[in-house]
């Protein structure tokens, strides 16, 4: 939370019942791959066309654009890409599955190029190296859209050839559509020599003039169901709390359900059917033996993304151990994967796991005694994959690790930060990215509570809606589905859904 100062106490509203939470605009996961000029280079911002592009699509609120890439350069509110400046298309190829594995994007914008043509020793066939590169991409990533720019056609010195790739490209590409692939070429601008700042890269006028080449090019895939999110689990959120009830989708069916961690270290589940006069529950007895009497050390978050939560052990020197929920014991069992993190901390109450990217993979994030959050992006783990340190995320508002708890309140799939306050009050910060790749959005006071003992407080979603909804367990548990929380649509008051075992 960068830059945010102390929210200021708000008089105490209830909870109201009221309409279902709205849905929330999709977000697309998009990469912008390419050269120096995907980079930036010779912009103001080092940003290049992005900068211009995010405030396009901001325009619109039919879908949002979240860039992914392992850069991070520009200066702007959300500057990851995969712009390696001086690239040629097969330094693309070498790169490009490492870079489609980490960040996932639902779609590319791929502008390269014209360094084949300015130093290459091939220039003929460079339209077919980036045919391969696309063809990798989409072997790749199954289900991403590729939109494909041509070179700017007025490149001065290069008119003749840059239009015979253009030519042979675009060909390329409508091949491929006509398989039925996922891929779309379009023309780039031809720029002035006014909108150019040297012999190769545009000025800011000219990048300008990109952006909305993408941005339309973007908005028709979107309005043509061509480009879409993929499909995204959302069990990768812990609830919160260290206590002996923890809430967390165990059969993958997009409810929360009630887990006790008993003395011992088993666990019982009971699956969520509606909870008490909604449906009821299905108890499942006892799933696992455990590993721990130090409940602490136990979280529940779907670690490989596949719907269900995972068994996550914080060892006593801070090395995390998974297994994978296969139904658990007596219903398929478990699937240990091993250490996956040597840790950053021994002390369990510094680590949350949460969806914090969106793809539906729990990532580590760890709170720093003065209230700071960093984040490492969950690609599987140690020895499958490994992580992506994502830096500092928030400065945090708070220093008491207890009151802050990680969860999908608005349902785009990423956890956003909530504050307990000392007053019982919940104060929500969307999460757009974190800071350097996003921000946070300030969403004010979400809901006035029902207790001051924060320690009794979950945020886990109950009705399978994907917003997260506020639950009380003082024995009994009472929740309330959130349908926007307070000034944005209110609550529901679910009653007492369980009476506690």
């Amino acid at each position: 939370m960068a830059a945010v100062t102390a929210v200021a106490a708000l008089a105490a509203v209830a909870p109201t019942a009221s309409a279902a939470a709205p849905t929330p605009a999709p977000v697309l996961r998009v990469m912008p791959l390419g050269d120096s000029i995907t980079a930036g280079y010779r912009s103001t911002t080092d940003a290049g066309y992005r900068g211009p592009l995010a405030d396009l699509v901001a325009q619109q609120n039919r879908y949002t654009v979240d860039l992914v890439g392992s850069r991070g350069n520009g200066a702007v509110l959300d500057p990851d890409n995969e712009g390696h400046s001086g690239s040629m298309v097969n330094d693309l190829l070498a790169g490009v599955d490492g870079w489609l594995a980490a960040a996932q994007p639902d779609v590319v914008l791929l502008h390269i190029g014209i360094n084949d043509l300015d130093r290459g020793t091939d220039k003929a066939h460079a339209a077919d190296r980036t045919s391969a590169l696309i063809d990798r991409i989409l072997a790749d990533r199954p289900g991403v859209t590729v939109l494909v720019m041509g070179l700017i056609p007025t490149t001065p010195n290069l008119t003749a050839q840059v239009a015979d790739y253009n030519s042979a490209l675009s060909q390329a590409v409508l091949a491929k559509q006509a398989q039925g692939r996922k891929v779309r070429y379009t023309a780039a601008p031809a720029l002035t020599p006014a909108e150019m700042a040297d012999g190769l890269h545009p000025d800011d006028l000219g990048y300008q003039r990109l952006a909305q080449t993408f941005d339309q090019a973007l908005d028709r895939a979107f309005t043509d169901g061509l480009a879409a999110p993929a499909p995204v689990h959302h069990a990768g959120t812990e609830s919160g709390g260290a206590g002996r009830v923890r809430w967390a989708d165990f059969d993958g069916d997009g409810r929360a359900d009630y887990i006790v961690l008993n003395d011992d270290g088993s666990a019982r589940v009971l699956l969520n059917k509606g909870g008490d006069g909604h449906g009821g529950w299905s108890d499942l007895g006892q799933v696992t033996t455990g590993m721990t009497s130090d409940r602490s050390r136990v979280r529940f978050a779907d670690f490989d993304g596949d719907g269900r939560a995972d068994y996550i052990l914080i060892n006593g020197d801070g090395s995390v151990r998974v297994f994978l929920n296969k139904g658990g014991d007596g219903h398929g069992g478990w699937n240990d994967l091993g250490q996956v993190a040597s840790g950053l901390t021994a002390d369990p109450s510094q680590v949350t796991f949460a969806d914090f990217d969106g793809d539906g993979r729990a990532d580590y994030l760890i709170t720093q005694p003065d209230g700071a959050v960093g984040a490492f992006l969950n690609r599987g783990g140690d020895g499958h994959g490994g992580w992506i340190d994502d830096g500092k995320v928030a400065g945090g508002l708070t220093t008491d690790r207890g009151r802050v708890r990680f969860a999908d309140l608005d349902g785009d799939g990423r956890a956003d930060y909530n504050v307990i306050n000392q007053d019982g009050s919940i104060t929500t910060f969307l999460n757009k990215g974190g800071d350097g790749h996003g921000g946070w959005t300030d969403y004010g006071r979400t809901a006035t509570g029902l207790t001051t003992d924060q320690a009794t407080v979950a945020l886990a979603d109950i009705n399978g809606d994907a917003h997260a909804d506020y639950l009380v367990t003082i024995g009994p548990t009472t929740a309330f589905l959130n349908n926007g929380g307070d000034g944005h649509g209110g609550w529901t008051d679910y009653g007492r859904i369980a009476a506690g075992v």
